[in-house]
């Protein structure tokens, strides 16, 4: 198999036989945007549930979404809580196989157009500083602990008017990201060249530091768009593994996580929207009297110390017959189990079922609800799909605590 055809996979899709030297091979996996198994004279290479782009040298892998690289960037957004992120699909002027990585990176170039078509903004930002002479506020604690009765320099905390602020520090990292990823257009890349011409005087901070959150405003309201991209090509998508001399790296993302989190956020907001207590994800509990083994439900719905719900989110098709693996019961199960919960739900990826499949496990006073939840559909359609979910938690939470 030709090394050209790792540009061109899809979710789940498989190639055999490519020509790979063992360190490509290494450091393609370590990225986890495919895997690399060793198969006759050539290597197996396997993409997942990862999507994105990764370069190795003189070699691109590329991985596209089964159901859009624009779509989902949308999905991503809605489960970080933005709502409105429109994606103009002709203005991008991309083919329909675009990768993710690149997507983002045009639609962010694209943006960052208008956002700073007249200037980057500056603003205040609050800075401690020794200096000779008094400007600002002077640090009495800091002065007399440091300098032990020496006059100057003067330990002093100043409002600086700068372009150096948090919004443009995380402007400047996303550009600083896209610019490294494989494969963006030659347009996109000379505007985000552009970008980091004007954004020269921020700081760039190391590598894997965190950066402060941003806060909408109304004096940054032209930059929400730009900065919710910037979220996106920051939000853990960068990714680099090296094996020996040889580095991979690029832009992946697990839809397992996005399809997780989106249905979390959508979730969480209907809980608050009804008051009807508390979602919490990945919580850990104990599982046995000992404390030496532990279980993580993906979705918890409590209501102060009371569990009223508990769920398992699954990145997978069901199967025609509407089957499932074994192991995803067991696992909820358990959780159930643990949690004194007699109904719990599993919630797949796919088509939407005509209604929920109920299966009574035996000897165990517990009920599986199956859901599954359409990602093909517009964003409205899917926060149906998933308030039609809380409100049958809902009713069966209150029907258990009814009959108890």
């Amino acid at each position: 198999m030709s090394r050209g055809a790792l540009q061109h996979l899809s979710e789940g899709q498989v190639l055999a036989g490519v020509d790979l030297t063992r360190a490509e091979a290494v450091a393609l996996s370590g990225t986890k945007l495919v895997t690399a198994t060793p198969e006759g004279d050539g290597w197996k290479v396997a993409a997942g549930q990862w999507v994105g782009a990764v370069r190795c040298g003189d070699l691109e892998v590329r991985v596209t979404p089964k159901v859009g690289a624009v779509k989902v960037l949308q999905l991503l957004a809605r489960a970080q809580g933005v709502r409105n992120l429109h994606v103009d699909v002709e203005r991008l002027g991309l083919a329909d196989e675009a990768d993710l990585s690149t997507v983002l990176a045009v639609l962010f170039e694209q943006e960052a157009q208008t956002a700073l078509a007249q200037r980057p903004q500056r603003g205040y930002r609050t800075e401690d500083q020794s200096l000779p002479v008094v400007r600002g506020r002077i640090r009495l604690v800091d002065q007399a602990l440091r300098r032990f009765g020496v006059v100057t320099p003067i330990e002093v905390t100043v409002d600086e008017w700068t372009l150096d602020t948090d919004e443009n520090r995380r402007l400047r990292a996303a550009t600083r990201v896209l610019l490294s990823l494989p494969g963006v257009p030659k347009a996109a890349l000379g505007g985000l060249r552009r970008v980091d011409r004007m954004l020269a005087e921020v700081t760039l901070l190391p590598r894997g530091a965190r950066l402060p959150p941003w806060t909408p405003t109304r004096l940054n309201r032209h930059l929400h768009r730009l900065l919710h991209l910037a979220d996106l090509a920051l939000g853990g998508g960068s990714v680099e593994h090296r094996a020996g001399d040889v580095v991979a790296h690029g832009f992946a993302l697990n839809m397992a996580w996005v399809f997780e989190a989106l249905v979390a956020q959508i979730l969480e907001e209907e809980c608050l929207r009804v008051g009807s207590g508390r979602l919490m994800v990945q919580r850990t509990y104990q599982l046995d009297e000992d404390d030496r083994i532990t279980i993580k439900p993906d979705l918890v719905v409590s209501a102060g110390s009371d569990v009223l719900a508990v769920a398992d989110t699954k990145y997978k098709l069901l199967e025609d017959d509407g089957g499932f693996p074994n192991a995803d019961v067991y696992q909820l199960i358990t959780y159930c189990l643990r949690l004194g919960q007699r109904d719990g739900h599993l919630i797949y990826a796919g088509e939407t079922l005509p209604q929920p499949d109920v299966y009574a496990i035996r000897n165990a006073d517990v009920s599986l609800h199956v859901h599954a939840i359409d990602l093909t559909q517009d964003l409205t359609g899917i926060e149906q799909q998933v308030s039609r979910l809380h409100q049958l938690i809902s009713e069966l939470s209150t029907c258990r605590a009814a009959t108890a």
